[in-house]
């Protein structure tokens, strides 16, 4: 009996171990994802262009292209969050970093999820979701925030996000097939 227990809660101390390991990968990478956002965000001089209050910055999405498929919807909602709070204290992002990111982060988070679970293989189109959720989410609520026009207004906005967003995660989705080939996928966070 005691020697069942005692392989018991070896088992149980080596699951521990392993979530510890997978937990401390995810903060790490984390940590790296929101130093490069910040860094590609500020000192690349290519890396983003402002249109009326907006700034266009593609490789905000491309982070959260990568996050969400690599570490998982709560890490890659929270580096996007981090990411636009630093952008807006340096002055290199505007106030629409918040909902055109976040939102963003959420949807291809989300939909990685699902595609773990029904098509593991092909878990980095999910990169490709991130415009729905910037452009249709994230413009919408750049558009009550500052309203400007009609309908002509919302279409401006989503327009504006788009430029952002399309280039970024296609960018993400390269990338993530490149890690791919190379050996480094999502199953070695999970």
């Amino acid at each position: 009996m005691n020697e069942i227990n005692s392989n018991h809660l070896e088992d149980i101390n080596e699951e521990k171990k392993i979530i510890r390991s997978t937990l401390n990968k995810k903060i790490a990478t984390a940590a790296i994802f929101i130093a490069l956002g910040l860094i590609l965000s500020y000192i690349n001089p290519f890396a983003y262009f402002t249109i009326f209050g907006t700034k266009i910055n593609p490789f905000a999405h491309f982070i959260n292209a990568m996050t969400g498929v690599l570490i998982g919807l709560s890490f890659s909602s929270f580096i996007a969050l981090a990411i636009a709070i630093l952008r807006f204290s340096f002055g290199i992002g505007s106030i629409h970093a918040f909902h055109g990111g976040i939102s963003g982060a959420i949807i291809v988070g989300i939909t990685a999820f699902i595609l773990r679970k029904k098509k593991s293989s092909h878990v980095e189109l999910a990169a490709l979701a991130e415009p729905f959720g910037t452009i249709f989410i994230g413009g919408t609520i750049a558009y009550f925030i500052a309203p400007i026009g009609g309908i002509e207004g919302l279409l401006f906005y989503w327009g504006l996000f788009a430029l952002s967003c399309i280039p970024g995660c296609i960018m993400g989705y390269l990338m993530l097939k490149v890690l791919k080939r190379t050996g480094i996928t999502w199953e070695d966070y999970y």
